[in-house]
């Protein structure tokens, strides 16, 4: 009689390394559903038209909302690289400032060392006496 032997060891553990899956649809995950759909459709009483249509509508829509989508993202580039030059022009000239608060009202003037960003304060100009101003708090724009 011949004994067949078990195989061992068979199991490896999932590759760690691999991308985890996110929860956000794609065109091709709705392609794949609908073409599994479509497939093992029973026969007997295939897909409706209209339903394959509304399907067909959906996933037009889709790709065009992540062409869209992609669109915006460098729409944004390109006004924020725009910004950047266009207050790049202060650097190495005087500006006076006013800050207006509940409390008071402070002025002041200096030399424009930099132009930064950040997504809490906006646009700032970075004077040479340590000073970080809003460009938007800027009144006025002189040589040095």
């Amino acid at each position: 009689m011949t004994t067949i032997q078990p195989k061992m060891n068979d199991y490896t553990l999932p590759d760690q390394s691999m991308p985890k899956a996110t929860n956000q649809y794609d065109k091709d995950m709705f392609m794949k559903l609908l073409l599994a759909q479509i497939a093992n459709q029973d026969p007997m009483s295939p897909m409706e038209d209209r339903e394959f249509i509304a399907q067909m509508a959906q996933f037009s829509s889709l790709e065009q909302m992540q062409t869209i989508s992609k669109q915006l993202d460098s729409v944004l580039v390109d006004r924020h690289m725009a910004s950047i030059s266009e207050f790049s022009n202060m650097i190495g000239k005087t500006v006076d400032y006013t800050i207006e608060t509940d409390k008071e009202t402070t002025k002041g003037s200096g030399q424009v060392l930099s132009i930064s960003r950040t997504d809490e304060t906006g646009y700032m100009a970075d004077l040479d006496d340590g000073t970080s101003v809003s460009v938007y708090n800027i009144t006025s724009i002189k040589q040095a």
